[in-house]
C-alpha cells in the first residue's frame, strides 16, 4: 500500500464522471492511502459553484487526508523554483507547491499532468 498525493485534475475527473468505478480515484482508494494537498482544496473550493459542487467536494474531504503546506515545504519550493528558473523554464507556483508537499511528505504524486511537474527533482509521479 503506497501513501499518493492526488492533484486536483484527478478529483476533479471523479467529480465530472458519472461511472466514479471508473475513475482513477476510486481504483487508487481501495489499494492505497490517499491524500490532497491544501492547494488542491483551494483550487476545488474555488471552482465549486453550485451547493451540489460543495456537498461533492465534502464526500471528497471525507475520503482523503489533506496535507498542508507547512514547515519545510516553503525551503523545498524556493529550492524547485531556483532549479526551475536556472533551466528557463516556467512551472505555476501552485504546481510547484503541490511538488513540494509531495516530496516533504514523502508520497507519490498522481496527476493527468505530468508536463506540469517535469524537471523537478525528487518528485516520485505516480505511473497508473
Amino acid at each position: 500500500m503506497e501513501n499518493i498525493l492526488i492533484d486536483t485534475d484527478i478529483v476533479i475527473q471523479y467529480l465530472r464522471n458519472k461511472d466514479k468505478s471508473s475513475t482513477d480515484m476510486i481504483k487508487l482508494i481501495q489499494e492505497h492511502d490517499l491524500f490532497l494537498s491544501s492547494i488542491s482544496e483551494f483550487e476545488l473550493y474555488l471552482g465549486a459553484k453550485t451547493a451540489r459542487h460543495m456537498n461533492d467536494l465534502e464526500m471528497v474531504f471525507s475520503e482523503v487526508d489533506v496535507i498542508s503546506f507547512d514547515f519545510g515545504c516553503g525551503k523545498i519550493a524556493a529550492s524547485i523554483w531556483k532549479n526551475i528558473q536556472s533551466r528557463h523554464q516556467h512551472l505555476e507556483i501552485k504546481d510547484i507547491f503541490i511538488a513540494s508537499i509531495a516530496i516533504d511528505n514523502g508520497v507519490w504524486l498522481h496527476t493527468f499532468n505530468k508536463k506540469h511537474f517535469q524537471g523537478i527533482e525528487n518528485l516520485q509521479l505516480w505511473n497508473s
